[in-house]
């Protein structure tokens, strides 16, 4: 009797595998980002392949990996929906079987887009920067901690059983490390950089196909892509300002402070928001420089960006107003255009990456040219009460000197 279960199992899986390949036919996809958007055709092509790889390993001796009978039945039942199949960032095809019930993010950017796709409550692992950033994850900051965004403790991953890991491929726990040390645990890794503002719209398309989020993607891309349509109107034509951008670790150096070079995030914001980013030729991505070279440049306006994840804002002039003075203290830069016009601005690190990129794109272009008619503060707050789903506190400075005036 068992064999006859078998038996006809096989049957049906080899007729669904010769229905399926005759339904995948070869049409135009649909695509967002360079993402395709017809899940249905892939999960035809992948649930087809699964079986036959199955097939082949049963009945040929193949020596190929493939998925059991019984996952292979679980999967069908979830057809046309699943599988769900992408390529993340550093060209690895990353697919899920069924609907995803537990994630783990390891770094704060894949926490903000989990969030903000409506997945926030099948968080259930997180890092110390989403543990710090409270205001952002008041429910999620208290989940199962699994180390730092740059050490993780693997054996902590495991133990709390996640369905789908997703972190960075060039920083911290890359993926490549991530899908070493859960691959024989059947855990998925997506290796996503959800902080770039060059490629975040096809980073939310392909982490909304595997969330089953592509209508909350579209909302949140929309806001993203109107935005980036009215920087890019408004700045056109001008003449394009001198930035140095540093962070508050140069507080109290009088020779090196560092910068931002060719291939940052950093220089790619300033770039596309209509500045020119002094340090831009240098090809140390985060070289440091001395003050000298920074007179040099003579730069018209300088950003100095407040590190720490939990920092959001300030509660009164005071902190960053005295960063500026402790930045020019003794550097003798008096004659630099940026302090003769009062031209330097302190901004929150934890609002210049990540899903936050259209308050950051406005912010940079209103210092580079104040006389644009925007508020990047509006923005901030349409971000954190539509998409973050957290109150905007109005008390708090975002940028000094205020730029909304």
């Amino acid at each position: 009797m068992e064999g006859n279960r078998t038996l006809s199992c096989l049957l049906v899986l080899m007729f669904l595998a010769a229905c399926l390949q005759l339904a995948v036919m070869p049409t135009v996809a649909q695509k967002q980002n360079n993402v395709s958007l017809d899940t249905d055709a892939v999960a035809k092509e992948v649930l087809a392949n699964e079986i036959m790889l199955y097939l082949r390993a049963e009945f040929l001796g193949e020596d190929i990996g493939h998925l059991s009978v019984e996952e292979l039945r679980e999967s069908a039942g979830y057809y046309p929906h699943y599988p769900r199949q992408i390529t993340d960032s550093v060209n690895r095809s990353v697919t899920l079987y069924k609907p995803i019930e537990r994630i783990i993010v390891l770094n704060s950017d894949a926490g903000e887009a989990v969030k903000i796709l409506g997945a926030g409550e099948k968080v259930v692992g997180i890092v110390d920067s989403v543990q710090e950033k409270t205001f952002y994850f008041p429910e999620m900051s208290r989940k199962t901690l699994v180390g730092t965004w740059r050490e993780v403790d693997w054996e902590e991953v495991v133990e709390t059983n996640p369905d789908l890991v997703i972190t960075y491929t060039t920083y911290g726990a890359k993926a490549d490390i991530a899908e070493e040390k859960l691959n024989s645990f059947g855990i998925a890794v997506a290796g996503l950089n959800l902080y770039d503002p060059n490629h975040i719209p096809t980073e939310v398309t392909k982490l909304a196909i595997l969330l089953e989020s592509e209508e909350r993607a579209s909302k949140y891309l929309e806001w993203y892509e109107e935005y980036k349509i009215v920087v890019d109107e408004l700045i056109g034509g001008k003449e394009k300002p001198k930035v140095f951008m540093t962070t508050t670790k140069a507080i109290g150096l009088n020779s090196e402070l560092p910068t931002y070079g060719s291939g940052t995030t950093d220089n790619d914001l300033c770039e596309m928001t209509g500045g020119i980013n002094v340090a831009g030729n240098l090809t140390v991505k985060y070289p440091k420089v001395s003050a000298e070279w920074v007179l040099a440049q003579n730069p018209d306006v300088v950003i100095i960006k407040v590190t720490g994840s939990d920092i959001y804002g300030w509660d009164s002039e005071t902190e960053p107003k005295s960063l500026i003075a402790d930045l020019r203290e003794g550097k003798g830069w008096d004659n630099l255009k940026a302090i003769k016009n009062n031209r330097v601005y302190v901004v929150p690190w934890s609002a210049i990456y990540g899903m936050e990129q259209p308050f950051a794109m406005t912010l940079f272009a209103k210092i580079f040219y104040p006389e644009l008619d925007m508020k990047p503060t509006e923005v901030y707050k349409e971000f954190l009460e539509e998409f973050m789903r957290v109150e905007h506190p109005e008390d708090k400075i975002f940028v000094y000197p205020d730029l909304d005036d």
